[in-house]
């Protein structure tokens, strides 16, 4: 790994720019296009709705499991050859689930979640490494074609589905992986300079901590809550919004709506919030600006929740909140080693709570009969990510 001093030749950064567009574009499609072919997997397979759901978290849980293997498998082999290994890793995953059998089904979404999550958690590491100057931009061309591909992967399941089958429309995510795999060989042809692969490169300057050392900093559990909460909440959103919204009385078209409009403000949030941190040595005012947002759509979905407008700031919130978050991995941290390691600290945390965050709301309403109960309880841990990320947005690194 380079050091964060020494960026690239032009072409290579060419190379690279385009490595990271093509990671980011199947990062999400072959997670977010499950969801609308449930009924369908279910009536084929037989499987019972606990199962189903646990088919859709099964990738966060990979999330959770992998990422702390990230940083050694990269201070090891390299991050270019990791990130290739973990695209064919996630092709091959994407094949497995689309294979009859239940084994194959679940094996195959475990297999596509733990490729899924070295890219999570290596990209921001590479951006730190060759584009220490443009942290903001990088990461908002991250994030955006990341949330923006992931909601072309849900609007197409369905379609695709029709003349293919469910199988073949999760299949068929395989191929992008595939041509990614390919360019990022391509990159490896491309030999790092000799600078960049020397003992300078592994360790900071001025004596920061070593990779190991970030589960024990204050700074990185703050960055890790950040993670976990904005992560939890957004996954709450995209499980729960369209039943919320029509036990308020639209129809399953509106909710559907609704819910593609949330999908879209958090595209706008996550193109926005990294330009305006990279810009800025202090994120304490994106935190909390982001958690604002977040905190007044669940009050108002709690009084008045047909009203779009309420989607449309839990859709700024969370896409701003996810890139933050990424941001911080850059921001607040001397080397890419540093990133790396933090990366996946808190993406392995953050993600065991995204998992959990559906479950727990869905069983509050259970309890209680109703969606007050649950919303309050994410009143609290919004403000709870607010005061994280004021924390996590001081101008101080690991």
């Amino acid at each position: 790994m380079s050091s964060p001093e020494t960026a690239p030749a032009p072409h290579r950064q060419a190379l690279l720019i385009a490595g990271i567009v093509l990671i980011a574009a199947n990062l999400r499609p072959s997670l977010m296009g499950v969801g609308p072919l449930l009924k369908d997997i279910q009536a084929d397979t037989g499987l019972a709705t606990g199962a189903l759901g646990l088919l859709v978290t099964m990738p966060v849980i990979a999330f959770a499991a992998i990422s702390p293997l990230a940083a050694p498998l990269a201070r090891r082999f390299g991050l270019e050859r990791v990130l290739l290994a973990s695209l064919v890793l996630l092709a091959l995953g994407i094949v497995l689930r689309s294979l009859p059998g239940t084994p194959a089904l679940f094996g195959g979404a475990a297999l596509l979640g733990g490729a899924i999550a070295i890219g999570n958690v290596l990209v921001p590491a590479l951006i730190r490494r060759d584009f220490p100057s443009r942290i903001g931009p990088m990461t908002s061309m991250f994030v955006t074609v990341l949330a923006g591909v992931g909601a072309l992967g849900a609007g197409l399941a369905v379609p695709a589905a029709g003349p293919l089958g469910w199988r073949g429309s999760l299949a068929l995510w395989a191929l992008p992986a595939v041509l990614a795999a390919a360019w990022w060989a391509l990159v490896l042809r491309r030999p790092v300079p000799v600078a960049d692969t020397g003992a300078a490169g592994a360790t900071a300057a001025g004596g920061a901590a070593p990779p190991a050392g970030v589960w024990r900093s204050p700074l990185a559990w703050q960055v890790t809550a950040f993670m976990g909460l904005q992560s939890l909440s957004f996954y709450v959103l995209v499980a729960w919004l369209p039943s919320l919204l029509r036990d308020a009385g639209l129809s399953a078209a509106a909710a559907g709506t609704h819910a593609f409009v949330f999908q879209l403000a958090c595209l706008a949030g996550s193109m926005i919030a990294p330009l305006l941190a990279g810009r800025a040595k202090d994120q304490r005012p994106q935190a909390a600006l982001t958690a604002g947002l977040v905190l007044v759509s669940y009050l108002g979905l709690s009084v008045a929740a047909t009203w779009i407008g309420w989607v449309v700031f839990a859709g700024l919130g969370s896409g701003a909140s996810l890139a933050l978050a990424m941001s911080f991995f850059s921001l607040r941290s001397h080397n890419p080693l540093q990133t790396a390691a933090l990366s996946g600290m808190a993406q392995s945390v953050g993600y065991g709570l995204a998992a959990l965050g559906p479950v727990v709301f869905g069983l509050l309403h259970d309890v209680s009969g109703g969606w007050g109960l649950p919303i309050a309880m994410m009143w609290g841990l919004v403000a709870l990510q607010g005061w994280a990320g004021m924390m996590a947005g001081r101008d101080r690194r690991l």
